[in-house]
């Protein structure tokens, strides 16, 4: 059976399920996005600036990338982990954090941001 088959009905059908099903998947993952205060960002930001490993960082809303010298830090999902555990303690959620290689960044003119690193914190 093909789509032109099938009745008016039962297509509207499908089209609302497809809607309903795209809105739900849309809404979970708004959720999961928190939004952090200009206080907690601050606290978040003084933990960033007190590792020596971190050379650069940027915030895109919650979703924090960091810079590090690729040979300078083993495991990198670790060190993003052991940031979480850190922003945990401040009441932040949520937060995603990428590890990127500074020197490969910088090389490619800031073209390449390839995720050598990733943590996400807890979310509640």
């Amino acid at each position: 059976m093909n789509l032109r088959q099938l009745s008016k009905q039962t297509k509207t059908t499908i089209f609302f399920l497809m809607c309903v099903v795209a809105g739900t998947l849309v809404y979970l993952v708004e959720i999961q996005k928190p939004e952090l205060t200009n206080q907690q960002k601050e606290q978040l930001n003084q933990i960033v600036l007190s590792e020596p490993a971190i050379k650069s960082h940027v915030w895109n809303h919650s979703n924090l990338s960091i810079g590090i010298i690729k040979e300078q830090v083993a495991d990198r999902n670790a060190f993003a982990s052991s940031l979480c555990e850190k922003f945990d303690a401040t009441g932040a959620r949520g937060v995603a954090i990428d590890v990127v290689d500074v020197l490969k960044l910088q090389k490619s003119g800031g073209d390449d941001w390839d995720v050598i690193g990733y943590a996400r914190c807890r979310v509640k």
